[in-house]
């Protein structure tokens, strides 16, 4: 069986698989090193403003089927009344829009420093400095690929994070809604 090299590996594809699990939970143990810890409070509130903007998109969601009834009864203090409340939930949405993209960004400003600090840290521990930057050939660059690779990550990450976060909420929300009726 022939080893394993750096250009064996190179056209490999990556995997969903086991170490992938691994590699992953470990760095979540980098990004969120306790629950009291920065990036923590950071990622419960967003969990808890991408809620609340759910339950502003839901609420404006049923405002239209009001002005039926409103319209229907040509009823001009409730026209002006849920017009009122359109807006402000329409403006209360924005304001959450708003909130969530910058705690997005907050978090990956964090999450990139953190990670790069340990990786760094690890980078520079014993030999691996000296190996990878004078006895291996086939990486070129590594600080700069670190810093590279880990921001592309955390960008990714922080791009997803609202919407993975509220997914298995949103779709609790409207199985139990569909089961309801």
């Amino acid at each position: 069986m022939a080893a394993r090299g750096p250009a064996a590996r190179a056209g490999a594809r990556p995997k969903l698989d086991l170490q992938f699990l691994q590699r992953f939970l470990q760095i979540q143990k980098v990004l969120f090193p306790s629950w009291s810890s920065q990036n923590a409070l950071m990622f419960l509130t967003l969990l808890f403003v991408a809620l609340l903007e759910q339950l502003v998109i839901y609420q404006v969601g049923l405002i239209p089927s009001q002005y039926y009834g409103v319209l229907g009864n040509k009823d001009l203090d409730g026209f002006k009344t849920l017009t009122f409340l359109a807006v402000m939930l329409i403006v209360l949405n924005s304001m959450l829009k708003s909130f969530d993209q910058f705690t997005c960004n907050l978090l990956y400003v964090s999450w990139r420093k953190d990670l790069t600090e340990h990786l760094h840290h690890l980078y520079f521990q014993g030999r691996v400095y000296y190996t990878l930057n004078v006895l291996r050939d086939d990486v070129d660059n590594p600080d700069q690929r670190i810093s590279q690779d880990v921001e592309r990550f955390c960008r990714q990450l922080s791009s997803m994070a609202s919407k993975l976060i509220i997914s298995p909420f949103t779709l609790i929300y409207y199985t139990y809604q569909c089961f309801q009726r």
